[in-house]
């Protein structure tokens, strides 16, 4: 296996967020990431709606093998190089459920958590949020640099 190919939805924040850090990651394998449903995606993998819906993280290798979901993320942490031994501690008996629990978790609420990572949603909430008015502390003398030597006497003792 030479390649993983990842399909993103282009319309959520969380997925475009996370497309642009698997780009920046150094891998063993290569990571191309297309557009879910774009024309690209449909010439190089026509029959993937057989196998995937629009809801599901699908991953292709070069070679033909699909992942979805929970197995999509766990191949794509597995190419990269700092993250290979996460990828598979994950896939540990005991880990697993784990996994496939948090990524269940995070792919439900990717709209959620999208709407929240957009600058002007976030902005928007920020503004609601009511702050006091900045005030100045009152204005104290500098503290001495060195403490007289009867303080450190006195703690001395």
């Amino acid at each position: 296996m030479q390649k993983l190919y990842v399909l993103y939805d282009p319309k959520c924040e969380l997925c475009c967020r996370l497309k642009n850090w698997i780009l920046v990651q150094r891998s063993w394998i290569g990571l191309a990431v297309i557009e879910q449903g774009s024309e690209k995606a449909r010439r190089l993998f026509p029959d993937l709606e057989q196998i995937a819906g629009q809801e599901d993280l699908a991953v292709i290798s070069d070679e033909g093998a699909v992942y979805l979901n929970n197995s999509a993320w766990i191949m794509v942490l597995y190419a990269m190089v700092e993250y290979r031994d996460w990828a598979s501690r994950l896939t540990h008996p005991l880990l697993m459920p784990l996994a496939r629990q948090a990524f269940s978790a995070l792919s439900k609420n990717r709209h959620i958590i999208s709407n929240w990572l957009s600058t002007e949603t976030l902005a928007g909430e920020l503004r609601k949020v009511e702050l006091e008015p900045c005030a100045l502390p009152p204005s104290n003398p500098l503290p001495q640099a060195n403490p007289p030597v009867s303080k450190v006497r006195d703690f001395l003792q």
